[in-house]
């Protein structure tokens, strides 16, 4: 977390979830349970070698959801 480079693209795939308004807060009521979630980098490189982009994604960890509690 230390490269700003991939500071700023979680901060643009941020950005990006909630202008889709696929990202909302929410509280949590008692008897929830949270589905955690993860950041997953990767850097985009191109032909001739150098560096496109860098990409960030926030992905849930959708193994933690019990049948019939969480969905």
């Amino acid at each position: 977390m230390k490269d700003p480079k991939l500071v700023q693209a979680m901060k643009e795939e941020m950005d990006v979830l909630l202008k889709n308004k696929t990202w909302v807060l929410v509280t949590l009521l008692e008897g929830q349970n949270i589905v955690g979630c993860k950041w997953v980098f990767l850097i985009k490189y191109k032909a001739d070698g150098t560096v496109e982009r860098y990409k960030a994604r926030l992905v849930a960890k959708g193994f933690t959801q019990t049948y019939r509690v969480d969905y």
